[in-house]
């Protein structure tokens, strides 16, 4: 088996519903996308993926 492990280093994103840029990570998850193979072989591509929370006052999500 091979396994693939990737993880973003972003130092924030844009918030969805204001637009604002927000850098505070509000927490992180793992996806597995569908189990690819090479060569006779099984991968797995393991994404970390983390959330950032939106630190708009205004915006009351």
């Amino acid at each position: 088996m091979i396994r693939i492990g990737v993880r973003c280093r972003a130092a924030g994103a844009l918030c969805r519903g204001c637009g604002g840029w927000s850098d505070r990570v509000h927490g992180s998850y793992l996806r597995f996308p569908v189990d690819l193979s090479s060569g006779g072989r099984r991968v797995v591509l393991c994404l970390r993926v983390r959330r950032f929370a939106c630190g708009d006052a205004s915006w009351d999500r």
